[in-house]
């Protein structure tokens, strides 16, 4: 599969900066992370999955426990690591080689046994198997909705029968000052480059992308699916405006009954 522009940059950030491309705060560089940070960055991990599973717990009745679960962008293993003492077997899943060498390196760090990782295209490759949990969490917004909307359509179709999804993505920006800069970023040649060299980053550092979604579509590709019960939590990063969705797939009695 030809990798797209936001899928190289993505690449880079994982040779380059692996824990700062997933925690965008100068203490996760790679050049300046020390041990107590590293504990920090997955002491957050363990808080979101908390937080994250108690909420799909008391809004759609999810277990205690999975079988197999599915994060998609898992970068380092922020957050698929701790989603691994949850189930019985966890996927990791992202575009960059290098995070994923870091991610497997940390799963042996933490004697994390059940988490597997691997690239983005093997996932999107391989036979339709299906997640007792889908979850992706500060991912989507880095990917063009072009790609990001076909990647929506996969994770939902990868939800079980009685299955649970959790799905965060961007839909807008809160002030016109954060609109305006993505704006000149995105479409001004060397402009993101000037932008580096103001912040006191490298000319050349890669340009992480925030991609608004359209959630008519989304919510389109969840109601084709079969879903009816579902729960929104908005978020808010930086003026970066979210939204995480959780919604059930009906069982399969509940299917043979509707139909």
């Amino acid at each position: 599969m030809t990798l797209s522009s936001t899928d190289l940059v993505w690449r880079k950030f994982g040779d380059i900066d692996p824990y700062f491309g997933v925690l965008s705060q100068p203490r996760f560089r790679r050049k300046s992370i020390a041990d107590a940070d590293l504990e920090e960055f997955f002491q957050s991990g363990d808080e979101y999955v908390e937080q994250m599973l108690t909420m799909a717990n008391t809004h759609l009745d999810a277990p205690q426990r999975f079988r197999l679960i599915l994060d998609f962008g898992c970068g380092v293993g922020r957050l698929t690591l701790p989603l691994a003492a949850q189930a019985d077997e966890v996927l990791g899943v992202d575009i960059s080689p290098s995070m994923l060498r870091e991610a497997r390196s940390n799963g042996e760090r933490l004697n994390v046994t059940n988490a597997k990782f691997i690239e983005t295209d093997a996932w999107l490759a391989e036979p339709d198997k299906r997640f007792d949990l889908v979850h992706t969490f500060i991912v989507l917004q880095h990917i063009a909705p072009r790609h990001g909307l076909s990647i929506i359509a996969k994770l939902i179709d990868s939800v079980a029968n009685g299955g649970i999804g959790v799905i965060h993505l961007t839909y807008g920006k809160a002030r016109s000052g954060i609109r305006w800069i993505s704006w000149v970023k995105k479409w001004i040649p060397l402009a993101h480059n000037l932008i580096n060299v103001l912040r006191g980053r490298p000319f050349r550092a890669p340009m992480m992308q925030m991609n608004d979604y359209n959630l008519n579509q989304v919510f389109q590709l969840l109601q084709q699916s079969g879903v009816n019960d579902f729960h929104t939590q908005f978020t808010d990063h930086g003026g970066y405006l979210g939204i995480s969705l959780f919604f059930k797939k009906a069982n399969a009695t509940a299917k043979a009954l509707a139909a």
